[in-house]
C-alpha cells in the first residue's frame, strides 16, 4: 500500500467550542464543518499542558513534558530538541528516515532556526511576530501568506512518488485578537464578546479550505490524511487573575481535533479522551513506521477506523505550572469529574456533569464561604476524590512522572482523616 501523505493544520490557543462542528451556534466555520463531515471529529480532545512550547514538544515527540522536559515557552534558542529536550528525535526525524519529505510553514515555537528534520522551511518563525506582516490592520495577514506558501508547495507535489508530511501552523487566534476585516461580519456589533478572536477563527477556517482545495487540485485527496488541531485553548482571561491560559480548566485544556482521509468513516464522532500526545504515534502508524518505546501517547488509528479498544484510557492526565504564582499542578479529567492537585495545597474538584463551566470548587465540602452559603449543602466528596486520585496516580506512574506521583501522594495524605470519617 502506498504510504499516505500527512497534512497537519495547527492553530494556536483555539478553544474547542469556537467551531460550529462542536456546537457553536454563532461562529462562521464552514470549512471545519465540511472536514468533520468527511472525517472524525474528536469530542474530548485535550492538551497535556496548556502552554505553547511544552504542548508542541509533546505533539512532535509523543511524550509528556515530564519526560521531554520542555516545560516553558522558549525564545532565543535555535532548536529546542537539540538543546532542551530529553527526547531529541521528533516524528519528523522518523518520517524522514522512512522516506518522507517534510515541510513546515508558520509558527514553530520550538526554536528560531530551521531545524534539520524539515526539508522545506518557509514563512516559518519561532513566536512573537505580529499577525500582520506590516503591522497594519487589514494589511497582509501572516496566516494568509503562510497558506499561500503551503498551497504552492502542495501544488508542486502533484505526480511525485515520494510521500510527504507537511505542517501549516497559524499563530492566531492567539491574542492580540485580530483578522482581516471581512471576517468580522458575523461578530462585530452583534454582542459577541472578543469579536477579533472569532474573526480569526473564521479566517483560519477559510485558509483550511484553501489547503483542502489545494490537495484536491493536486490530485492528492485519495492518499492524504489531514489533521486539524490546536495546541491549547483560551480562557479569555476569565480564570485566576494573571494566570490566563496557564490553568487546568476545560476552556484552556479542550481543543478541536478533526481528522479526514482514506479509510476514515465520514461524519463520525469519537467521545474517547484523546490528546496531543497521541499525534506522533498516529502519524507513525499511518506511515507504517515502527513506534519507538519511549512514546507515552497512543495511536488514534483504531479510533479513526471506528474501533473501540477496550483498554483505552479512562481519563486525561494534565501537567501545568501556573504563570504568575509558579505553582506546580496535575489534573485528572473524566467524563464527570475534574481533580486538580497543586503543590500550594489549593486543590480543586469540579463536578463536570452538573457544573461543566467549573465555577464551583467542591474540594473539601461542606464548608463556609463567607456568607454566600454555596458549599454548605454539599456532601463530603472525600471518597470520590480518593477514587479519582487512585486513577490519577496510576497514570502518573505509567508516565513515570515523579513530581506528579509526589503531588498526588501528598494530597491523599492530607485527605486521609476526612476519608476515614466519611467511610465510618
Amino acid at each position: 500500500m502506498t504510504k499516505p501523505n500527512l497534512v497537519i493544520v495547527m492553530t494556536d490557543q483555539q478553544r474547542m467550542d469556537s467551531l460550529a462542528c462542536y456546537g457553536n451556534c454563532f461562529t462562521a466555520t464552514p470549512e471545519t464543518s465540511r472536514m468533520a463531515s468527511r472525517g472524525v471529529c474528536f469530542d474530548t480532545a485535550m492538551t497535556p499542558w496548556p502552554v505553547c512550547t511544552p504542548a508542541r514538544a509533546t505533539a512532535w515527540t509523543g511524550t509528556y513534558p515530564s519526560r521531554h522536559r520542555v516545560i516553558d515557552n522558549l525564545y532565543g534558542v535555535d532548536n529546542a530538541f537539540a538543546t532542551h529536550s530529553n527526547i531529541p528525535l521528533t516524528v519528523f526525524d522518523r518520517l524522514k528516515s522512512a522516506g518522507y519529505t517534510t515541510a513546515h510553514f508558520g509558527k514553530w515555537h520550538l526554536g528560531e532556526a530551521h531545524p534539520p528534520f524539515f526539508d522545506h522551511w518557509e514563512e516559518s518563525f519561532n513566536s512573537r511576530r505580529g499577525h500582520w506582516i506590516d503591522g497594519k490592520l487589514d494589511g497582509e495577514y501572516r496566516p494568509d501568506r503562510a497558506t499561500d506558501a503551503a498551497t504552492r508547495w502542495l501544488s508542486e507535489q502533484r505526480g511525485q512518488d515520494i510521500p510527504f508530511a507537511m505542517v501549516l501552523s497559524f499563530y492566531p487566534p492567539h491574542d492580540p485578537y485580530s483578522a482581516p476585516r471581512r471576517f468580522y461580519e458575523p461578530y462585530r456589533g452583534k454582542g459577541v464578546p472578543f469579536a477579533g478572536y472569532y474573526a480569526a477563527v473564521s479566517a483560519l477556517d477559510h485558509n483550511l479550505g484553501r489547503v483542502r482545495d489545494a490537495i484536491e487540485a493536486a490530485g492528492l485527496r485519495d492518499n492524504t490524511v489531514v489533521i486539524y488541531f490546536s495546541d491549547h485553548g483560551d480562557t479569555f482571561w476569565y480564570r485566576r487573575e494573571g494566570e490566563h491560559k496557564f490553568v487546568c480548566t476545560d476552556d484552556s485544556l479542550r481543543i478541536p481535533m478533526i481528522v479526514e482521509g482514506p479509510g476514515i468513516a465520514p461524519g463520525s464522532r469519537c467521545a474517547a479522551p484523546v490528546g496531543i500526545q497521541d499525534l506522533t504515534p498516529t502519524m507513525l502508524e499511518l506511515a507504517g513506521v515502527p513506534l519507538p518505546p519511549e512514546l507515552q501517547g497512543r495511536s488514534l488509528v483504531p479510533l479513526l477506523r471506528g474501533e473501540a479498544p477496550a483498554d483505552w484510557r479512562a481519563g486525561h492526565y494534565v501537567q501545568n505550572i501556573t504563570h504568575i504564582s509558579g505553582f506546580h499542578q496535575r489534573a485528572w479529567r473524566t467524563d464527570d469529574w475534574k481533580l486538580i492537585v497543586s503543590d500550594n495545597g489549593d486543590h480543586e474538584l469540579y463536578n463536570l456533569a452538573l457544573d461543566p463551566e467549573e465555577e464551583l470548587n467542591v474540594f473539601l465540602t461542606p464548608r463556609d464561604d463567607g456568607g454566600f452559603e454555596r458549599f454548605k449543602h454539599y456532601p463530603d466528596f472525600a471518597p470520590t476524590i480518593d477514587e479519582l486520585a487512585s486513577d490519577m496516580l496510576a497514570e502518573a506512574k505509567r508516565l513515570e512522572d515523579d513530581e506528579g506521583i509526589a503531588l498526588i501522594g501528598e494530597m491523599r495524605s492530607g485527605l486521609a482523616g476526612r476519608l476515614a470519617a466519611a467511610r465510618a
